[in-house]
């Protein structure tokens, strides 16, 4: 997996981002990754 953020302008700071992911597992068919990032102006 391969994910590139970009932020607008005076949007620096820290922010989460949350990913869906669907899996093939009936139990668990949905998994969720989550980024923190902080963006430096």
């Amino acid at each position: 997996m391969s994910l590139s953020f970009n932020m607008h302008g005076n949007m620096g700071g820290p922010h989460e981002f949350r990913v869906h992911l669907r899996t093939n597992d009936p139990e668990e068919p949905v998994k969720y990754l989550t980024i923190l990032s902080n963006w430096v102006e």
